[in-house]
């Protein structure tokens, strides 16, 4: 056994020392080859579809819940998209000062570089280990829930719908192994399914507000703000619950090595998200509650989209046939949140992240896709799909994934702020995001990672696990990153002789390993 180890060991220094003296070899050669097979439609989708996955059909009910009118929830859901939009356009700004795959975890790395890039490498550890993996495991039992709906199956929770769940990961899975086009092309199809999902729920609710359907009359809008809650950490699960539901106009980030020309595509492609899903989002919220009565709504949990439908359109149409599309849209989203973390754990092994990265990582040569990256990830969704007890599983772990989420992008806007004051003239800049909008995206960021450990009224009594438990996992997770942080980039490094944080200055100009004005012209922007 200890000349296995010691074969392995002189196997991650060879491997490393290229970090050594050419810091960027391996990432050169990533961005030079990578394919540009993201355009503007494929790069708008890919937020789009994230976004429109299972959080507008999911989360309004418990939303109602937790702030008491619908109302008020139309007002979280509006002040989500304008700092959503804040934070978009710091993740802009420094989409264009460096152009590579990787996307926020490059970006902490050259905000925050000291001490060795310790906020880049925990994010990264979160992002792969819990944060992309959670949130897949939380979505493939909502597919379950609309379509054993549809089905007619009154038991449309549990093991049944994580049964559906399992199915359809590994289909994902299996897509993204076979063909990176071919991918694309399912999250470029199923946001149009999205996208019309969402119109027809959007159009129908205007259309019974103006007597062309006929519900059943409810006061949800008549009311006002009667029976708000004043309760700080009832509107903090609440903002989780909607910045769940925005969270996605990220997703290109982590593979801009892939996108053609960025100076157009990016500003348009994210910003653009955000805009065409927060309108969406907003009327959706009015459809649904001027059809669903307020106590039915509530009660109606994670099917709420499918409650609607069945009262506006009946049972053929309305608990049949849209459930089906509704998942189909959450299918959507797991498609785009396993397109992209499986670059970045690519990415993380080219900066060197990633001991013996070279066995793990990297494009198959036979199918141009990250294998192993992608089975690693699958496993890790196994776990968080299949390990929970039956229960309130979705909310507990979109409150355990959101906490590292949204402290990370605060972070990061934080980091664009400070970069236009120590590189105020980065060559690559082509785009600079208002400072007002990204404070205010900062703040919320610092709300909602602190109020959820403030107690509610009453504590955790009635509820299904005490109100603390999903951030303090998010909050373990994130420290216990410390350790293999410390093994991987003060112990290794001191041992092996090898620097592994020599890329963040070698690349600090954006312009390391990549042609700006060549890349652009690449192809035609003609394509999907």
């Amino acid at each position: 056994m200890a000349p296995n180890i010691r074969r392995l060991w002189r196997s991650d220094k060879a491997e490393t020392a290229s970090h050594d003296s050419d810091a960027q070899s391996s990432e050169t050669a990533s961005v030079k080859s990578a394919n540009k097979n993201i355009g503007l439609f494929s790069a708008t989708a890919m937020g789009v579809s994230l976004m429109i996955g299972s959080g507008i059909f999911s989360t309004p009910a418990s939303i109602l819940g937790l702030v008491g009118s619908p109302a008020m929830t139309l007002i979280l859901w509006g002040l989500g998209a304008i700092i959503s939009y804040g934070g978009a356009t710091a993740f802009i700004e420094l989409g264009l000062m460096y152009r590579k795959n990787g996307g926020t975890m490059r970006f902490l790395a050259h905000g925050f570089p000291r001490p060795k890039i310790v906020l880049a490498y925990l994010f990264a550890w979160v992002m792969v280990v819990c944060i992309r993996p959670g949130a897949i495991a939380a979505n493939g039992p909502v597919i379950g829930k609309y379509w054993l709906y549809a089905a007619g199956s009154s038991h449309n929770d549990g093991w049944q719908a994580r049964g559906v769940g399992f199915a359809c990961i590994t289909f994902v899975t299996a897509i993204n192994i076979l063909s990176a086009k071919w991918s694309l092309r399912l999250i470029n199809l199923l946001t149009v399914v999205k996208i019309v999902v969402l119109l027809i729920i959007v159009v129908s609710g205007i259309v019974a507000a103006a007597g062309g359907i006929k519900v059943e009359e409810n006061d949800n809008w008549s009311r006002g703000f009667r029976g708000t809650s004043k309760d700080a950490h009832s509107y903090a699960s609440a903002l989780t619950k909607v910045f769940w539901a925005y969270d996605g106009f990220t997703n290109l980030v982590y593979s801009l090595g892939e996108l053609r020309k960025p100076e157009r595509n990016l500003p348009w492609s994210i910003g653009g998200s955000v805009v065409i899903v927060g309108f969406l989002y907003i009327m959706a919220n009015v459809a649904f509650f001027f059809v669903v009565p307020l106590d039915v709504a509530i009660n109606s949990e994670e099917i709420l989209a499918a409650e609607f439908t069945y009262r506006v359109f009946g049972h053929s149409v309305g608990r049949i046939a849209l459930p089906v599309f509704i998942g189909l849209s959450v299918l959507g989203a797991i498609c785009a949140q396993t397109y992209g973390v499986s670059r970045l754990l690519d990415s993380a092994n080219e900066v060197g992240f990633v001991p013996y990265g070279s066995r793990i990582c990297g494009n198959n040569k036979k199918l141009g896709t990250p294998v192993y990256s992608l089975v690693i990830m699958y496993g890790l969704t196994m776990i968080y799909l299949l390990a929970p007890p039956p229960g309130k599983v979705f909310d507990l772990l979109v409150d355990f994934v959101q906490w590292s989420t949204w402290l990370f992008y605060g972070l990061t806007a934080a980091g664009a702020i400070v970069l236009r004051f120590t590189k105020p003239q980065h060559r690559l800049r082509s785009f600079k995001s208002f400072h007002p909008l990204n404070i205010l995206f900062i703040i919320f960021c610092i709300y909602i990672t602190i109020f959820p450990f403030v107690p509610p009224k009453g504590g955790s009594k009635g509820a299904p696990y005490p109100y603390y438990l999903s951030p303090l996992l998010g909050l373990i997770t994130t420290v216990a990153g410390l350790v293999p942080w410390y093994f991987r980039m003060v112990w290794w490094p001191k041992k092996s002789g090898v620097d592994l944080v020599a890329w963040v200055e070698k690349e600090a100009d954006g312009l390391e390993g990549e042609d700006p004005i060549k890349e652009d012209s690449v192809e035609a922007d003609t394509k999907a």
